[in-house]
């Protein structure tokens, strides 16, 4: 792995989950430090491993409002159980997915959900980046079988 990624994923170490939030299939994780994780594809996260959100849980809905699904209710349930986690270890494996350990026994997978897309261009599976007002923060994308900095 090039020497500026592997610097940027080590900041992440130490860092604080701060919050989790919904957006449609997508998990937003906001860390200390204004770094992000957004979370694309299949998107999991465990406390002691019990898994308690994946974004596959967004399937099971009621029909009639987004807000309904199983993806939203985890997320409020245990949210209070994993913010609060420092990372103690982030890696990413051969095939792009990313794993990072919390301190309070909390883990979040992310893994490349597609092969080659078909239809269309390759499909973002997560994002690391640090965001700010001018929105020139680093980013780490990775996509269906490559990682772009």
């Amino acid at each position: 792995m090039d020497k500026e990624i592997t610097n940027f994923i080590n900041l992440w170490v130490g860092k604080r989950l701060e919050s989790i939030n919904n957006i449609c299939e997508m998990l937003d994780i906001g860390f200390s430090d204004n770094l992000i994780l957004h979370g694309m594809g299949l998107t999991r996260i465990f406390i002691n491993d019990d898994l308690l959100i994946t974004t596959i849980d967004y399937n099971s809905w009621d029909e009639s409002e987004s807000k309904n699904n199983d993806e939203w209710f985890n997320t409020d349930k245990y949210k209070d159980q994993i913010i609060g986690g420092i990372v103690t270890n982030i890696t990413i494996s051969k095939s792009n997915d990313l794993f990072l350990e919390l301190d309070n026994g909390g883990r979040i997978e992310c893994y490349i959900a597609n092969a080659y897309p078909h239809y269309a261009e390759e499909c973002e599976q997560w994002v690391l980046f640090e965001y700010n007002k001018s929105h020139s923060g680093r980013h780490l994308t990775a996509y269906n079988k490559r990682i772009s900095f």
